[in-house]
């Protein structure tokens, strides 16, 4: 995308980290300080035409200042075609091609070999080395060195696969239900994948087995990697202690045949296991190892914990309940099969709907023996979510649209509550459509229009492409855009804000930061002494940074008569969490319980810090409390 690949490189980490030190560059690179400077300037250069710019501050390092974001999209959506036509244009590209290589290695490769074919040198190959051998560590996979031979990867042959998977394959394009991605095509070269899809659609079909598109395509995906793997004579062991349930015996029969005579292969015990755990994460099948009466009792007890804690009253939502239950029974067949399915929009949930996904993450922590992991949070989050968005729905008449959605029914039902949140008296939702399904429709007698989260086209009827998420930008696709909420938002921020809570500093530990936080509250008789333990007992869940700018650190439970939040204002970033992230501004978040709707409009302001790099900056200029509510005020009024 640059004038040189390290450019590219440099580029890359700035803009993906909140502050990058100048010695991680020099180190990184090999190379002085006054190249680095050098590059940045040449790097500054180009950047002015995207209306962005590459600063240093001291003692924290280089960070990426944006003036315009509808310019920097132009070079992010340049750097995105560009892909397609350089081979190793990104840091990732070069990580992707190294991990392919050694995953599908049958001997020794060379590092100085891999170094040439992707350009770098020794001493860069050594660092992305160390990336790699992190990446390695979360799949139980490592590599052994042997002098004039190289590396090779050892492991377990299932953890293999679901390294490739999760990290060479991005089931985040927009595009990936609707074809097949040039990576894809790479990595699956001896396999003809629409073939595959064929053979996949067409046993589902014939079985009547239901799975939305993404699940579809996720299941051609490892169908296709266990084909090419087998072709390599790498195979699943098999598992005595694990038995097939006897009523999915003929679909896998079916497909195996099927593969066999396609394929001319061999399916082992081994494999057709992985086939029907794949099938029993991916589709909804009747999974005898899961407890109704129990699963039934753990939702009843969650819904009872949402309206005691929080006050939204989900208790008699049927719909809601029959979701549940069958999201748990998926999760929990799969974690009996050791299977862990990635949510490809988790970090747009926790971005876009913060409430669910904080209501879920510390109800269920308190009904399931067993903690959810983050991807099965942000699942079962968007069903919770679609529910709180259907209390405050009314009923809608005039347009009627069509929904496509092709990640599954829970974002469907998020998607639905949202826009009937948005659109109430404005819309009717008359069919909910897959791409499949759309695919195959030809009568749009009566539909205004079609409202899809997939990037799709068509002669017959108008169609309107959005996020899952529904921004800002999207709602003005749909239509004029309606005023969010009833009251003044000054008087808003006068009853959550507060002088005594604002806390501007140099900089302090996380630590520090919570403690400092949390005796402020206490002095001014919000909280009580609990409220500290109960904070950093949140903390252990999962981390409460939205962003690289953003932490809302908060109680396990609603435990005060006052919504109140107390801000805090770093110079220098403070290390977050485990993972290394940093934040600059943080918010304590004290709710009362029962608030409901002043937490809807606490949370819709972290929406929009979270989404608003302009505001993000301002914030952080803000010397005292008067200047913090006037940037606050200016940006979401």
């Amino acid at each position: 995308m640059f004038s040189s690949i390290r450019l590219d490189e440099i580029f890359d980490i700035i803009s993906h980290q909140s502050y990058t030190p100048v010695n991680e560059l020099t180190k990184r690179f090999q190379i002085t300080d006054r190249t680095i400077r050098n590059d940045i300037a040449a790097l500054n250069y180009e950047l002015k035409k995207y209306s962005c710019e590459i600063l240093l501050k001291r003692k924290s390092g280089y960070y990426l200042v944006i003036y315009d974001d509808s310019a920097y999209q132009k070079l992010i959506n340049q750097n995105l075609s560009s892909h397609k036509t350089v081979q190793f244009n990104s840091l990732n590209d070069r990580i992707n091609y190294i991990l392919k290589s050694l995953l599908n290695a049958e001997e020794y490769l060379s590092l100085d070999l891999l170094a040439d074919t992707i350009f770098v040198s020794r001493n860069t190959m050594q660092n992305y080395m160390k990336s790699i051998k992190e990446i390695f560590e979360k799949y139980n996979l490592m590599y052994v060195s042997k002098p004039n031979a190289g590396i090779k990867v050892i492991g377990n042959e299932r953890d293999i696969r679901q390294c490739l998977v999760d990290n060479i394959l991005s089931k985040e394009s927009p595009n990936y239900i609707i074809d097949f991605s040039d990576r894809e095509k790479a990595l699956f070269k001896d396999i003809d994948l629409y073939e595959m899809r064929d053979i996949v659609n067409k046993h589902l079909n014939n079985y009547k087995i239901k799975a939305n598109d993404y699940d579809r395509k996720n299941l051609i995906i490892h169908f296709a990697l266990m084909l090419s793997r087998i072709k390599s004579d790498h195979y699943i062991p098999y598992d005595g202690n694990f038995l097939i349930p006897k009523d999915i015996q003929e679909l896998l029969n079916a497909i195996c045949t099927d593969f066999e005579t396609t394929y001319n292969i061999e399916i082992t015990k081994g494999e057709r296991q992985y086939i029907y755990l794949h099938i029993a994460t991916n589709a909804s099948i009747h999974d005898q190892s899961v407890n109704p009466i129990l699963l039934d009792k753990q939702i009843t007890d969650l819904l009872n914990l949402i309206y005691q804690e929080y006050n939204f009253d989900l208790r008699n939502d049927e719909v809601l309940k029959k979701d549940l239950f069958n999201h748990f029974s998926s999760i929990f067949a799969s974690r009996m099969a050791s299977l862990h399915k990635k949510n490809p929009l988790l970090n747009s949930i926790k971005s876009n709907f913060p409430l669910p996904f904080e209501i879920t993450l510390t109800t269920t922590a308190k009904v399931f023996s067993e903690k959810l992991n983050e991807d099965e949070i942000g699942f079962v989050s968007l069903h919770i979510g679609a529910a709180i968005e259907r209390c405050f729905s009314g009923q809608y008449n005039k347009k009627d649209v069509i929904l496509v959605c092709g990640s599954g029914i829970a974002t469907t039902r998020m998607v639905e509550a949202r826009l009937n949140a948005f659109f109430n008296n404005k819309i009717n939702i008359k069919e909910r459509l897959s791409y499949e399904q759309f695919k195959k429709q030809s009568e749009f007698e009566n539909i205004d229009f079609v409202i899809s989260t997939i990037p799709i086209q068509s002669d017959l009827v108008p169609v309107e492409v959005v996020s899952f998420a529904l921004k800002n930008e999207d709602i003005e696709k749909i239509s004029r855009r309606l005023s969010a909420t009833d009251q003044c938002f000054d008087s808003v921020l006068r009853q959550f804000f507060d002088k005594k809570l604002f806390i501007r500093k140099n900089k302090a530990s996380k630590e520090e930061i919570i403690k400092i936080l949390c005796s402020a509250l206490e002095e001014q008789n919000i909280v009580g002494p609990e409220y500290y333990s109960s904070v950093l007992q949140r903390e252990s869940l999962a981390k409460t940074n939205m962003n690289s700018f953003f932490a809302i650190p908060h109680p396990m439970t609603p435990c005060s008569e006052k919504t109140k939040v107390a801000v805090a204002i770093l110079d220098e970033p403070v290390v977050w969490n485990d993972e290394g992230e940093t934040v600059q501004i943080i918010f304590m978040l004290n709710i009362r319980s029962g608030q409901q709707r002043d937490i809807e409009y606490l949370y819709d302001l972290f929406i929009e810090i979270v989404n608003n790099s302009k505001l993000q900056q301002e914030i952080l200029k803000s010397n005292d409390f008067s200047h913090f509510i006037q940037i606050i005020s200016k940006f979401i009024s």
